[in-house]
């Protein structure tokens, strides 16, 4: 099984080669931070973030690339970029349908380890929900965790993402088993 995302992934890095002071321009104005085009990004050094249980993703173009690009005069930099990302959930279906389902996004460099890069969520409210509805599922709680993944080519940093949904009994009543015991007795006034 799967679920999918739609999110904004915001990172913030510190590159010291893009520090600029402030940069006086009179008439008492200055500037302390350049928003820039996106084209930009391809030429700055940035973290090879990615998902590791993604099965697929896509970055939003409609109408423009749906990204975000600042440098702050301290040569912090923040990105904001629109995603949908599918990921695996392996679900566990025993108590079907009166079951609880925790699904997770985890996030972590490909090939830079803990001593390169090390992730943190900005903080606990860095994953919101929006509200939303879904027929079978209410999203009943988010959760955040950062932990060193050992792996086999070093330690590396993961952020992970737990989403708790549970199904929505009063869906499968009025879908499954009223429609199956309306058929029942349907058959059964046919005996009498």
């Amino acid at each position: 099984m799967d679920f999918t995302l739609d999110f904004y992934m915001r990172q913030t890095w510190q590159d010291p080669r893009l520090a600029f002071g402030t940069l006086d321009l009179g008439i008492a104005k200055q500037i302390t931070s350049l928003t820039v085009g996106v084209d930009y990004l391809d030429r700055l050094w940035k973290p090879d973030t990615f998902f590791p249980n993604e099965k697929k993703s896509f970055f939003h173009l409609a109408t423009t690339h749906n990204s975000f690009l600042r440098i702050d005069s301290d040569g912090t930099v923040y990105t904001s970029q629109r995603l949908t990302v599918t990921a695996t959930c392996p679900m566990k279906l025993q108590l079907f349908p009166m079951d609880s389902q925790r699904c997770k996004l985890e996030i972590e460099s490909y090939g830079y380890s803990i001593l390169d890069i090390n992730y943190v969520f900005a903080s606990k409210e860095s994953v919101t929900r929006s509200e939303f509805e879904l027929p079978q599922f209410v999203l009943v709680d988010v959760k955040i965790s950062n932990k060193t993944e050992k792996l086999s080519s070093g330690e590396y940093s993961r952020l992970t993402s737990y989403f708790l949904f549970k199904r929505n009994i009063g869906f499968y009543i009025i879908q499954i088993y009223l429609p199956s015991v309306l058929i029942v007795v349907i058959s059964w006034v046919r005996c009498f």
